[in-house]
């Protein structure tokens, strides 16, 4: 029993050496000593440990362990009973250090985020995935004008657009809506996929909930795991206040804003009014953008995935350093709180525009930069007994000319219940696919963007620079981002490139190509923000 005591009051010595060295900063490779201090601070450890040695040995003769201790001394059978506890206690100081993190305390900044690499290329990820697409394609831009040494691959990515008539990095859609007749009708009723009365999906018998009920359940589970997650924070919540007292002012990170990626009102219009209409366009545009088919740019970015409320129980008593992270900067963030208010995004690559008729909604796609609309017109009727007719028609306009490129047939919901009842469609799905077949084809053919001409001429890239140049939209990135275009390709010098940037921006864009690296990126950032235009009428 002694010789347990004596361990654990060893073993407690030994701890309190170790929080006090890491505390006082005796671990850390700067704390060095001079040959004397060291000197006279190992005498006085070797001091201490013969002490406790002796005070352990009188209760180890008290128990009846002291005389094995002369055998260890021995020539023949190694060390004493003082080396032997020295070794078992250096075991257990060893296995003691090893449970403590060192590595955080020697980090040479734990709170500066690392990055590598182009700046504005993945700032205009970052911005198209908080839902801001105009900003996104003209930090993009920037990223090509001013980061010209690491734009390479992006601007090698560059396609050309036989509708537009230019080489492109990202063709931009939107959407519109226009429904008339819902004053007269309490549901606009439109196509549902297996759309089924009530009664016949609860023909199928069974004692078990029904669909509505199913979903109620769901509801209240989600509910409950909320309070628990709510609660077991709010239990948290006072070790969350003491570990943040202890960390440095330098630790806390400047606050970012959160954005979403898209519009939750322009899904909830879309869905009420045209239901699985709008769910099949939807998936149709984003099975082309994310091929590519309208530009390279942003088909790979998504949303990011919502936080883990799991995530704030693992907690540490020692912060883990921040190390390289996709966040955004806080010039970022304050780029876009800025920045004037502009088209969001139903779907990735596919801005929402608004409600109205399309010549209305035209202008403002017009405004926004934005080069095909999709425009729905939605026509409610009250139908036989309290039904609703709903008629819908998709029109693919050119947003610059305002031409009409397509239309689809008349999409009837209750053609489509008739066409699907008798059997001459197989479901919804191919009631639909046969009314937006002629849409979908001119969308392919017309629209899509194709490589680029390799035969492009010197002459013919500077009569398109000096077409740009004469533009009223002149200065802007998207001209700086083409112009470096046509240096990669070998068809302007560099004497010609900082002359067509100098009629451009003057001071400004010649600072692309010969300032500051932090100055470029600030005036990019800066020209972005100007050149993103207002939804606002």
């Amino acid at each position: 029993m002694y010789r347990l005591q004596f361990r654990s009051h060893q073993l407690a010595w030994i701890a309190t050496m170790c929080v006090g060295m890491i505390a006082f900063g005796s671990f850390h490779p700067l704390a060095a000593q001079s040959p004397g201090e060291m000197a006279a601070e190992q005498a006085r450890m070797e001091a201490e440990m013969a002490a406790s040695a002796e005070y352990g040995s009188e209760y180890e003769e008290m128990d009846g362990y002291g005389g094995y201790g002369g055998g260890y001394g021995s020539p023949y059978g190694g060390g004493s009973a003082q080396s032997d506890a020295t070794q078992t206690y250096l075991a257990d100081l060893v296995s003691l250090v090893d449970g403590f993190k060192l590595s955080p305390l020697f980090a040479p900044d734990a709170n500066v985020d690392v990055q590598t690499g182009p700046v504005l290329s993945r700032e205009a990820d970052q911005a198209f995935a908080a839902g801001n697409p105009a900003i996104a394609l003209a930090l993009m831009c920037g990223h090509m004008a001013t980061e010209f040494d690491e734009a390479g691959p992006v601007i090698g990515s560059v396609q050309f657009s036989p509708a537009l008539r230019r080489p492109v990095w990202n063709v931009r859609w939107a959407v519109s809506i226009a429904v008339r007749g819902s004053e007269d009708v309490s549901d606009p009723d439109p196509i549902r996929e297996g759309a089924t009365t009530p009664g016949r999906r609860m023909a199928g018998g069974g004692g078990g909930p029904s669909y509505d009920d199913s979903g109620a359940m769901e509801e209240q589970m989600q509910m409950q795991m909320q309070m628990e997650m709510e609660e077991m924070n709010s239990a948290m919540s006072g070790y969350d206040d003491m570990n943040s007292m202890s960390m440095t002012p330098s630790a806390k990170k400047p606050v970012i804003k959160s954005r979403d990626m898209l519009n939750a009102e322009a899904e909830t219009v879309m869905s009420e009014n045209l239901g699985l209409v709008a769910e099949m366009i939807a998936e149709e545009f984003t099975k082309r953008f994310t091929a590519g088919d309208y530009g390279p740019l942003f088909k790979s970015v998504t949303a990011p995935a919502p936080a883990d409320p799991r995530a704030s129980m693992v907690r540490s008593p020692i912060a883990a350093p921040v190390v390289a992270n996709p966040e955004m900067s806080a010039e970022l963030d304050e780029l876009l709180s800025i920045a004037p208010d502009s088209l969001t995004m139903w779907k990735p690559g596919l801005s929402y525009v608004g409600m109205g008729a399309s010549d209305e909604m035209l202008l403002v796609a017009k405004r926004e930069g934005i080069e095909f609309l999709l425009h729905f017109d939605v026509l409610l009727k009250p139908g036989r007994g309290d039904k609703t007719q709903n008629v819908s028609r998709c029109r693919m306009f050119h947003v610059a000319s305002g031409k009409q490129m397509a239309l689809s047939k008349g999409i009837d919901n209750l053609e489509a219940a008739q066409m699907v009842g008798t059997g001459r469609s197989a479901d919804e799905r191919a009631y639909i696919n046969d009314q937006i077949a002629a849409l979908l084809g001119i969308m392919d053919r017309d629209t899509k963007a194709v490589s680029m001409p390799q035969n492009l001429s010197a002459e013919a890239a500077k009569g398109r620079v000096a077409m740009l140049l004469g533009s009223p939209k002149a200065k802007s990135l998207h001209t700086l981002a083409e112009i470096r275009l046509y240096q990669t390709m070998g068809l302007l010098t560099a004497e010609e490139v900082e002359m067509a940037f100098d009629i451009v921006g003057g001071s400004e864009a010649l600072l692309f190509l010969h300032g500051p690296r932090e100055e470029r990126l600030a005036m990019a950032r800066k020209w972005a923000g100007r050149s993103a235009p207002s939804a606002k009428p």
